[in-house]
């Protein structure tokens, strides 16, 4: 339907909250269903969705003040927040989504108030009109056309190191297995501390035949798979990843698999150096892949994320390697 006279909007403003419910429906039943994985991260799901949000939002309140345009990033805030306490989404994806949601609901609302003061100011009909059906439509059409052409995958690397004063030998044995680490152990991070993310509570070398794996575990019951790929002792151990179940999935983002059509956590390494003054040097690398239209954002949350769980784990290592390192030190005393 389109409004071209200023009154209309009053008059229209229970169509235009029920396109909005309806959005959320049709939003919500493809976030649920099947085969919407890559979806999430493209102009439709995180531009054109909040924007027109935040256009139906304005419309319907009629509000001629910039504060009506907040009604729309307030709204989907408090719709994430409630999503949380019931369950239903992570706060990780949550996080990652809602700068870009605020910023396209609020560029909606400002649109919708030109249009709005527009109107007001040209009672001959003359000035601009909106249809608020295209507006709850046009996301929709967008996804299904990205859907269509899905952007190609981008390789990334997270790398974080640090310097421990023990020789590698002493160090070695901890990048093999890492036994019941406490709860205790690591630094405060970003990702654990604020986001949820599990800590890794242990890692230990296991044989498949000739095939040594690395069986991985975060929190009580995220679990993983790192297949050793190269091995040279006191050197360096690398791996591919393998997620054999869903448990990291569903303790970490529901909706964006580590082996999936948007991301691929492909493979990971160690690598040890000793400097000339006794001590060693070790480097945590970490590659993947994803699939996506915003690759510079999502890359800065990559880095950030891998890179807050590599820092935690590499202080584990440090403080166990320097540990026993002490503890050597004060036996041969």
């Amino acid at each position: 339907m389109s409004f071209s006279d200023p009154e209309s909007f009053q008059d229209n403003s229970f169509l235009n909250f029920t396109l909005v419910v309806a959005m959320l429906g049709c939003f919500g039943f493809l976030a649920l269903g099947p085969g919407f994985e890559n979806e999430y991260a493209g102009f439709g799901a995180l531009i054109a969705l909040p924007m027109c949000f935040g256009a139906l939002l304005t419309l319907g309140s009629g509000s001629y003040s910039p504060l009506g345009c907040l009604i729309a990033p307030i709204a989907l805030g408090l719709l994430c927040y409630t999503l949380v306490l019931l369950g239903l989404e992570g706060m990780v994806c949550v996080v990652m989504v809602m700068p870009i949601w605020f910023l396209a609901g609020l560029g909606g609302g400002l649109v919708a108030l030109f249009v709005l003061r527009r109107q007001a100011a040209e009672r001959d009909g003359g000035g601009a009109s909106v249809n608020s059906v295209g507006l709850a439509v046009l996301p929709f059409l967008l996804i299904y056309a990205e859907t269509a052409a899905p952007p190609a995958w981008d390789a990334r690397t997270v790398t974080r190191s640090v310097t421990i004063a023990a020789p590698a030998e002493r160090i070695w044995p901890l990048l093999v297995s890492i036994p019941k680490v406490d709860a205790s152990e690591g630094i405060a991070t970003f990702t654990h501390d604020w986001l949820g993310i599990p800590r890794p509570s242990e890692a230990l070398l296991v044989t498949r035949g000739d095939q040594p794996v690395r069986l991985a575990k975060w929190g009580d019951n995220a679990r993983f798979e790192e297949v050793v790929t190269h091995i040279a002792p006191g050197h360096e151990i690398s791996w591919d990843f393998a997620f054999p179940d869903p448990s990291l999935q569903n303790r970490v983002d529901q909706h964006v698999s580590p082996d999936g059509e948007m991301l691929k956590i492909a493979s990971g390494s160690y690598q040890l150096e000793t400097l000339d003054d006794g001590r060693t040097r070790v480097t945590l690398s970490t590659s993947y892949a994803m699939r996506t239209r915003f690759d510079w954002y999502f890359g800065f949350w990559g880095e950030r994320l891998l890179g807050d769980v590599q820092d935690n784990v590499l202080a584990i290592v440090k403080d166990r390697s320097e540990t026993a390192a002490q503890a050597a030190a004060r036996a041969l005393r």
